[in-house]
């Protein structure tokens, strides 16, 4: 019996909130996996702060809706805050993450391939290098870089919410999911732009 290698992109980020830029580099990859996994960040690799996970994966819910003819799955995968959970003094590192999803698939059964999808902010060498185990990823897992075609930062969007922006300054920004539930429950409204 002939069995297709599943072809799974891990695509992780703070999500911190879910941007437009996210939706390209989704765009770019899907047609290359059948599924993606959406990893939000339990804690910030580079120490900065972020809203609560339950909230960044509410957030996440409310931006794959915009997906509707995606040619693969998308799903929101909370491994790395059950990572934290498990070892709450420890951090989550990318290659332990990997190791253990890669181990997880492998136990279930059918043969897959899991990819590291890196976005424009994590392929500048600088910003790699500071990855824990930057090399042995690489050995072990195929990178699957992507372009930056829409340059919208979360760092940006906060500063505008922060400072009181209203829907219309973040048309193109974020999905329209994701604006209205930020408007409905004033996420990041109240923070200092971080």
């Amino acid at each position: 019996m002939n069995h297709k290698t599943k072809q799974i992109g891990v695509f992780g980020s703070a999500f911190n909130p879910p941007t437009q830029g996210h939706a390209s580099v989704i765009e770019q990859a899907a047609k290359d996996f059948d599924q993606i996994l959406l990893v939000p960040s339990a804690a910030h690799a580079f120490d900065k702060e972020m809203l609560d996970f339950a909230k960044r994966v509410t957030l996440l819910e409310k931006f794959i809706l915009q997906f509707t003819s995606l040619s693969c799955q998308l799903s929101i995968c909370p491994i790395e805050m059950e990572m934290l959970q498990q070892q709450p003094d420890k951090p989550v590192f990318t290659y332990d993450l990997l190791d253990k999803l890669d181990k997880s698939y492998q136990a279930s059964g059918p043969s897959i391939q899991l990819s590291f999808i890196l976005g424009p902010d994590n392929m500048v060498p600088e910003t790699w290098q500071k990855f824990y185990r930057a090399d042995d990823i690489k050995q072990r897992w195929t990178l699957y870089p992507v372009q930056e075609k829409r340059t919208v930062r979360s760092t940006t969007v906060r500063s505008l919410l922060a400072a009181g922006a209203d829907k219309s300054e973040l048309t193109g920004l974020l999905s329209p999911e994701v604006t209205d539930y930020i408007f409905e429950t004033g996420l990041y409204q109240s923070l200092q732009a971080q």
